[in-house]
């Protein structure tokens, strides 16, 4: 079987949906992942969409010959809101592995580059939280496993940021309150931590 040459892409401006950029997520790979989720509309999705289809054409040329060809899901879909209808967006998922283990034994650490709107590499960067506004370069990474069957993986290389949200965006100016007299909280409030059920291998 010939290795296909992985082709890089970048995506338009999009939002975030629960990215790990700073610190890898370990919950379903303890080496960690690092990851993130990106809506885009409809009509700025279908050429990254179309990339993504022809890229698994390819994948299929990477089963033994003779051998049925089972296709494993792409990594994206339709979304959807609260109420299961769909919004007109469309979800890419992107990953790529924290810890790479070499033949002989040495383990290799690896992170997504961070960029701000200007091109400038980002080095202190505390959190990035979902609903910021970000572009994604990454490879299409066609492959070929007997139980999954033929599929592509979008390999998570750097973040542009666009617009940063921190703190979760869960402030009540989102909502449409203002500040006003009454019950004031201390400053020792808790805040909610979202978790991602990403089970997807990365092959």
């Amino acid at each position: 079987m010939d290795k296909i040459q992985h082709e890089n892409i970048v995506t338009p401006a999009g939002r975030a949906i629960y990215p790990w950029l700073i610190e890898p997520d370990t919950k379903f790979n303890a080496l960690g992942e690092y990851k993130v989720s990106l809506s885009l509309p409809m009509g700025e999705a279908e050429p990254l969409i179309k990339k993504i289809d022809e890229a698994i054409e390819k994948a299929k040329a990477l089963a033994p010959e003779g051998k049925k060809v089972k296709v494993a899901d792409p990594p994206y879909f339709n979304e959807v809101d609260e109420d299961e209808q769909e919004t007109g967006a469309v979800v890419f998922k992107f990953k790529s592995k924290a810890k790479i283990q070499t033949k002989d034994g040495k383990t290799i650490k690896m992170s997504p580059k961070l960029f701000d709107a200007k091109g400038t590499l980002l080095t202190d960067i505390e959190q990035v939280w979902g609903g910021s506004k970000i572009k994604i370069s990454a490879d299409l990474a066609p492959y070929f496993v007997g139980a999954v069957g033929a599929g592509v993986s979008l390999r998570l290389k750097a973040v542009q940021i666009i617009e940063l949200v921190t703190g979760g965006g869960n402030n009540a100016n989102s909502y449409g309150f203002e500040a006003t007299e009454g019950y004031e909280a201390s400053t020792e409030t808790s805040q909610n931590e979202f978790d991602s059920a990403d089970a997807q291998e990365d092959f």
